[in-house]
């Protein structure tokens, strides 16, 4: 029996394309008489790789148009669809489509209620492109304001997406292997990537401070800290949060953002060494959208 079967993986926060990762070992089903089907998953090699630049575009009153670059990093062809698309930013800093917080509970879908969609007041072209292996393109944005005078900040996201290459099913060599029996599945990795787009009228009036902290771990299990990052105001903060002892720096996250949507974000930072019993660190998140880092907020840490 022949199936094909494709699976879709966007992950936005931040920025990074990640592939879907499938299965690769057979598995094994009970049906109900008892009988065993062999399930083999072939899986499509991923030499998708798009990546973006800028990462992040801010349009206001003496910006109005920007080009981002899309380039190919794999090594086969690939289609991509452009779109913009309104994020949310929970208070884990996960961003999170608005259009699927439905089933993220009701803390989720608050914030997605107060994110400002910018999407009235943008333009992206074209909305598809097709890129050679290692070949950019370059998508066109522009930006009106709808108050140029007030204090404003309307976000999108502006979401490349690769699209699956049509697949034909198993090839006859495939098929005569496989025994009876047994489901062959076909599983496609998508790649995604996005970065936000910003529209502000008026001057930024955020302002940030820095919450409880606490010892954690990042995925790969390397020692980390915990911090807590709050905004006031009507436009979103970014910047770099580092970690220092003394005058060592111990720790840096660079590129984290506190959406307007979030009164209050955690943010983990790797430790590039771990921390001694009862060690006093200072931790600072600079904005760095100047040429000149900017401080937004200050506080110490010490750890247990």
């Amino acid at each position: 029996m022949k199936r094909s079967i494709k699976t879709l993986a966007t992950l936005m926060p931040f920025f990074a394309s990640v592939p879907v990762l499938a299965q690769q070992a057979p598995l094994t089903m009970s049906q109900p008489q008892g009988a065993k089907t062999q399930v083999s998953i072939p899986v499509q090699p991923a030499t998708a790789n798009i990546n973006i630049t800028p990462r992040r575009v801010i349009f206001d009153r003496t910006k109005r148009t920007e080009a981002v670059y899309v380039f190919n990093q794999g090594t086969t062809p690939v289609t991509v669809d452009v779109a913009l698309i309104d994020n949310a930013m929970l208070p884990s800093g996960e961003i999170v489509p608005v259009s699927r917080l439905a089933d993220r509970g009701a803390e989720a879908q608050a914030a997605g209620a107060k994110v400002r969609s910018a999407r009235p007041y943008l333009l992206a072209a074209p909305s598809r492109l097709t890129l050679g292996p290692g070949q950019g393109k370059t998508v066109r944005v522009r930006a009106t304001l709808a108050d140029p005078t007030a204090t404003s900040e309307y976000r999108s996201h502006l979401t490349v997406t690769t699209i699956p290459t049509q697949d034909s099913g198993l090839t006859a060599e495939q098929a005569a292997a496989a025994e009876r029996g047994e489901l062959v599945l076909r599983i496609q990795s998508v790649f995604g990537i996005s970065i936000p787009l910003i529209v502000r009228g008026g001057e930024t009036d955020a302002v940030g401070t820095i919450g409880p902290m606490a010892p954690t771990a990042m995925p790969d299990g390397a020692p980390a800290v915990s911090v807590a990052l709050r905004r006031q105001g009507t436009t979103s903060l970014y910047g770099n949060i580092e970690i220092k002892s003394g005058s060592e720096v111990v720790g840096l996250v660079r590129g984290v953002a506190v959406y307007a949507e979030a009164d209050e974000r955690t943010a983990a930072v790797p430790l590039l060494r771990p921390l001694k019993k009862g060690e006093k660190v200072t931790v600072s998140y600079s904005s760095d959208d100047g040429k000149k880092a900017v401080p937004i907020a200050s506080g110490t840490y010490t750890a247990p």
